[in-house]
This record gives structure tokens, C-alpha cells and sequence, in this order.
């Protein structure tokens, strides 16, 4: 407990000296190690208990950043950093308890990486664009390759069935972000393309995959993204 309490306080320093990056470091690692010792198994190894803890740290982090992406007050980035650490102790319970269920990372994951796609299509698309293709795959890979840990298939030849999904969704990220409509469209529609590379994720670590019945699911995507894209306004830069 006393972690988290240094993380909220490092948090705060890091608003108040105008996004620290030192403080931010500091409110990153402390609240990483809350977090490791909060939910590690002692059976488990440091690799196995950093999967694990990773989709929510990963969240914490987009949490850390929303005050500089929106530029708020100094005010108004402390009240949401206030409000911000009441909501994570009771989501750290929350996740402890359903993490290891599939069905939690159907809504979960999706809201985690629909803000990474808010946040990524609304900056700068040539300020540091690779840069922030690295961060994003990074992101995403680990968090996919999480689910091995989670669900505990880390004994199975199974690494593909992360980085192959990474790679194809960090290339229609890549694509989508240079077509000319506005961010929210690009957003909406590569979490689409997501939400389906997670379900046949899920579905596939369940043994529950059947392209049969999951072609609906992929039909209904085309049909949603092409109402997206025809319904959004084309406009040259």
C-alpha cells in the first residue's frame, strides 16, 4: 500500500512540475512494483508474474498521459489524478479476481487498445511516427502475448499466435493512418479490425475457434467499417 501511496504522490509532482518526466518514472515504477507484488504467485517466475501484471500496468500508463495528450488545467489534471488512483485500487481487485477468465479480456481489451488508437490517431501523424509505431507494437505484443501467461499455455509453441496478430494490426495502423478522413473514423475502425484479432484469440486459447460460425462476426465487421468509411467525410490534406 505504501507503493501506491508513492505513486499518487510521485503522480501529482509529476502535474505539478509541468509533466516531469523524472516524477513520471518514479510514479511508473512504484505503482509497477504495487502492482507486481500485488498479484504475483510465488510459484511463478519474474516473466511469468510481468505478463500477467501487464495489461492493467499498461493501462495505468495511458492513465498518466491523458492529462498531456488533452493539455487540461493544472487543476483539472489533479482532480482527474485523484479520482483516476480511486478508480484503480478497486479495478486491481476487480481484475485479480477475472483475469484469468477470457470473457473479461472480451471488454476489457477492447477498451484499453481503443484508447491507444484514440490517443494514436489524434496526434501529429509525422511527429515521431516510428517512434510511436514502436511503442504501439510493443504495446500491443506484450499485451497479446500475455493472454499465453494468463491462461497459461507458456508451455505450448505458441509465441506466433501473438506476434502475428501484432504485426498485422500495427500495418493497418500504418495504412489507415494516412488515409484522409478524421481520427475518430480511423480509431473506430481499426478497433474493429482488433476486436476481431482478439476474439480469435480468445477463441483459438479456448479451443472454441470455428471459422464456420466466427464467418458472421467477420462479415458484420466488413459491413460496419464500410459504413465508417462511407459515411465519413474524404478530405485531401
Amino acid at each position: 500500500m505504501i507503493s501506491f501511496i508513492f505513486s499518487f504522490l510521485s503522480s501529482v509532482i509529476y502535474l505539478w512540475k509541468n509533466f516531469s518526466y523524472f516524477w513520471l518514472v518514479f510514479a511508473i515504477l512504484f505503482f509497477f512494483y504495487y502492482l507486481f507484488e500485488r498479484l504475483k504467485t510465488e510459484e511463478s517466475s519474474f516473466k511469468q508474474n510481468f505478463f500477467r501484471i501487464w495489461p492493467l500496468f499498461l493501462v495505468f500508463i495511458l492513465f498518466l498521459i491523458v492529462p498531456q495528450v488533452f493539455q487540461w488545467t493544472n487543476i483539472t489534471s489533479q482532480i482527474f489524478i485523484i479520482i483516476g488512483y480511486l478508480v484503480l485500487y478497486p479495478l486491481i481487485i476487480f481484475y485479480k479476481r477475472f483475469m484469468q477468465s477470457p470473457d473479461f479480456f472480451r471488454i476489457f481489451s477492447p477498451i484499453v487498445f481503443g484508447a491507444m488508437a484514440y490517443f494514436f490517431f489524434r496526434s501529429n501523424l509525422f511527429e515521431n511516427f516510428f517512434f510511436k509505431q514502436l511503442l504501439f507494437f510493443l504495446a500491443l505484443y506484450l499485451y497479446l502475448e500475455s493472454y499465453r501467461y494468463l491462461f497459461e499455455l507458456q508451455n505450448q509453441n505458441r509465441s506466433l499466435i501473438a506476434l502475428v496478430p501484432a504485426f498485422v494490426l500495427l500495418e493497418f495502423l500504418w495504412v489507415l493512418n494516412f488515409l484522409p478522413i478524421n481520427f475518430l473514423s480511423l480509431a473506430g475502425v481499426w478497433l474493429i479490425l482488433f476486436i476481431l484479432a482478439n476474439e480469435t484469440m480468445l477463441l483459438t486459447i479456448q479451443n472454441l475457434f470455428n471459422f464456420k460460425h466466427f464467418l458472421p462476426e467477420v462479415i458484420f465487421s466488413a459491413i460496419l467499417i464500410s459504413l465508417i468509411l462511407t459515411s465519413s467525410t474524404w478530405q485531401m490534406l
